[in-house]
């Protein structure tokens, strides 16, 4: 296992959770635990994908930590060293909570103030997202990228965030 993903706080469908596990699986397999059962999606994972309801009182370093749109944001001794934190955009909580934990962040959302945000939509499925500065390697730009119809948007940003960061290595 080279890097690892927590999602904490998604509840419900778990859009989230599934389309994390999807773009990690495409980029080199994964390890996952989902608060139930563990397991992978290839013989050799890159990725280590926790999934998790609480996030207070640990030390987590080195890993992309997603927040979900219904994480129960606590506060508490939790300590985010070198992690970067993928959030909603307009999830003020959420982004309290990775400041306080001293995390570096990239907001995710419609809104044309967030790192990564969608420009418009296409009549073929796909959607243009702008990224508004640099993560790892990716420059900032203009992408193009697929939405399930149906799906909520922050999760769909959230794994392309992921992805992005996974190419910064």
């Amino acid at each position: 296992m080279e890097k690892t993903v927590i999602i904490y706080g998604d509840s419900g469908e778990k859009d989230l959770t599934k389309e994390i596990v999807r773009v990690c699986s495409e980029n080199g397999g994964a390890l996952v635990y989902d608060g139930h059962r563990v397991f992978s999606t290839s013989d050799d994972p890159f990725y280590l994908v926790l999934s998790s309801d609480r996030l207070t009182d640990i030390s987590i370093s080195d890993s992309i930590v997603v927040l979900g749109n219904e994480a129960d944001i606590l506060t508490g001794k939790t300590e985010l060293t070198d992690c970067i934190c993928v959030l909603d955009g307009d999830n003020k909580n959420a982004a309290r909570f990775a400041a306080e934990c001293g995390a570096d962040t990239v907001g995710c959302s419609m809104s044309g103030h967030d790192t990564l945000t969608v420009s418009g939509f296409n009549d073929d499925g796909t959607m243009l997202v702008t990224l508004r500065r640099k993560i790892g390697r990716t420059e900032p730009g203009e992408y193009i990228a697929h939405r399930h119809e149906g799906k909520d948007i922050y999760p769909v940003l959230a794994a392309i965030a992921v992805i992005m960061l996974m190419n910064s290595e």
